[in-house]
């Protein structure tokens, strides 16, 4: 007797937004670390020493990167999740 299994694409459905998810974390993350840590670094006495200027221009720099490329990936994944659900509303007819 064979039993159903259940069908593993519904199953694993939630992965895609939580990987997604993480991905858009690990973005913000690093879009903000990165321009703020190379503007700390020309704060430094042995570099510029003229903090905090540097630092904030790549805190400012790095907002404007996490933002930008935040609503890149929400908007592909909206439309990606819009078409989604109208080929479940196509098959389901």
């Amino acid at each position: 007797m064979r039993q159903n299994k259940p069908d593993n694409s519904k199953s694993r459905e939630w992965l895609k937004p939580v990987g997604f998810l993480l991905t858009i974390g690990w973005y913000v993350a690093l879009s903000l670390i990165i321009p703020t840590g190379i503007g700390f670094w020309l704060d430094q006495p042995g570099q510029f020493d003229s903090k905090p200027l540097y630092t904030l221009i790549g805190f400012g720099i790095g907002t404007v990167l996490a933002f930008y490329g935040l609503f890149r990936m929400l908007k592909r994944f909206y439309l990606e999740q819009k078409d989604q659900d109208k080929f479940k509303k196509k098959e389901n007819t």
